[in-house]
């Protein structure tokens, strides 16, 4: 189930609104929420809600194992994270390694083995990290271990964030469990920040991706240099407003139930440098391998090489948990390759020095991310071809080709309404509106205040217009 979804918005969030909302115990709005989220996971993977209530329940024993039993609780944390980590490979990299080994033994002339391909669960790898949180938090803090099985399972399956994050971690929100506080601004607060999160899927995403995938589905030699760059700037704004919005819901979804998540996207398009973009994107994951990967490996507290081969492994690391997929694995390098650069020629300290640096780094910062982002889509093989194309190089050359054929661009439904939508995910992907301020002048904020609500109400409208005429609705967090 989508939180973009007519079934959704029109059905399930009313119905658990008010169940929660009927109730007047914390535990009771606690069941409601845990029940809830049990449907909502089985909705979509029904098959694989006995994984999740497996996975919560070794969670649970392993939380108190580590926490009762000092002398051996690191073993404890090492098996548990083993296990949970031992589900995420065999779900999501089996059938990857399994085609790395035939590929090595198929050049060696033996017999290839079979290849397993098993059907990935849906947020498989945001509930497996939330789980790893859980247990290293314990082992540092013992006096955190959850022995309610229930709300663990709420941390752990808690819908708004349960399919697309962002990652919460144990102890940003383990005291909200059974002490939050529900009132009427938090619900306005939610509702506003979800509707504005629904806009930017709906409304833009799905527009983006209509466009994109119209282009990138083609045949490489039907399309030129222009609608290569449209395709390609397209998606990087699809995937933006398509993640940040689904936190945006996640985020307001949580509100309106009391809860407060933090933050996981902050512009990341108006970075100053790859490291800035990475301060500023996905900034849960990036928090995570941070705390959980890259300290423990020694951070940049000790050699220059050491701290070089730390940073190789966080982002090699980060490219795999995106997919089990070599497109993945090099996006993942080659940001972690550009920081190292960056690093090593001390950019962030010359953009300070100069403005007119610090001004062509940043549209360098930003082309960079684009070429990224086509790699990422794309594949390693397609991605090389469109790479050429974007810079005016005919790849007919290297092939039996000898001619691109210039597809009139509204073939790829490049249209008005697009390029209203691509300007307008240009304009709002970066924080010029946060200048603007209002005078104080009560009757001038009063009035910006209805034109807010109103401006809500008509973004909401639009949603459930598109929606239901039945707009493309892609879902890009299946392989996550």
């Amino acid at each position: 189930m989508l939180f973009s979804s007519i079934t959704f918005l029109g059905f399930f969030f009313p119905v658990v609104l008010i169940a929660y909302y009927a109730l007047p115990h914390r535990a009771y709005r606690n069941a409601v929420l845990l029940l809830a989220s049990m449907l909502f996971y089985a909705w979509g993977e029904p098959k694989f809600v006995l994984l999740m209530l497996a996975s919560v329940l070794f969670n649970y024993n392993m939380g108190i194992f580590i926490a009762d039993r000092k002398e051996s609780s690191k073993k404890f944390l090492i098996f548990a994270i083993a296990v949970n980590l031992g589900i995420l490979f065999v779900f999501k990299y089996l059938g990857f390694s399994c085609q790395i080994v035939n590929y090595i033994i198929g050049s060696l002339h033996l017999k290839p083995i079979e290849t397993i391909n098993l059907i990935l669960p849906i947020g498989i790898s945001f509930y497996t990290f939330q789980e790893i949180t859980y247990l290293v938090d314990v082992y540092k803090s013992p006096n955190l271990v959850q022995r309610n099985v229930l709300n663990l399972g709420l941390y752990i399956t808690f819908f708004p964030q349960l399919i697309a994050g962002p990652i919460v971690r144990y102890h940003d929100i383990n005291l909200q469990i059974e002490n939050r506080s529900e009132n009427l601004e938090n619900i306005y607060t939610g509702f506003q920040r979800f509707i504005i999160g629904l806009s930017k899927k709906v409304l833009l995403a799905n527009n983006l991706a209509f466009v994109c995938d119209s282009i990138y589905n083609a045949d490489i030699f039907s399309y030129g240099t222009l609608a290569a760059w449209i395709a390609a700037i397209s998606y990087a704004l699809q995937i933006y407003y398509d993640f940040s919005g689904y936190s945006d819901m996640a985020i307001g979804l949580a509100k309106i139930f009391g809860f407060d998540l933090l933050e996981n996207f902050n512009y990341p398009y108006a970075a100053s440098s790859i490291t800035d973009f990475w301060k500023r994107w996905h900034i849960s994951l990036t928090n995570f391998f941070r705390d959980y990967v890259y300290i423990p490996l020694g951070g940049n507290r000790k050699s220059s090489k050491r701290t070089v081969l730390n940073r190789i492994c966080v982002f090699f690391l980060t490219g795999l948990w995106h997919g089990a997929s070599f497109n993945f694995i090099f996006w993942g390098l080659f940001h972690g390759f550009s920081m190292l650069i960056e690093r090593f020629f001390k950019f962030d300290k010359k953009s300070k020095e100069s403005k007119l640096f610090s001004i062509f780094y940043r549209i360098i910062t930003l082309l960079i991310i684009v070429l990224f982002w086509v790699l990422f889509r794309n594949g390693t093989k397609q991605t090389v071809k469109l790479w050429l194309k974007m810079f005016g190089i005919n790849y007919s050359i290297f092939s039996n080709y000898h001619a691109i054929s210039n597809t009139a661009l509204y073939w790829f439904n490049v249209d008005a309404k697009f390029i209203i939508v691509l300007v307008i995910g240009v304009l709002f992907s970066f924080p010029w509106w946060k200048n603007i301020k209002i005078p104080n002048n009560q009757v001038l904020q009063n009035t910006v205040s209805i034109l807010k609500c109103i401006g809500l109400v008509a973004m909401l409208g639009l949603c459930f217009a598109f929606l239901a005429n039945n707009t493309y609705n892609p879902f890009i967090y299946f392989r996550f």
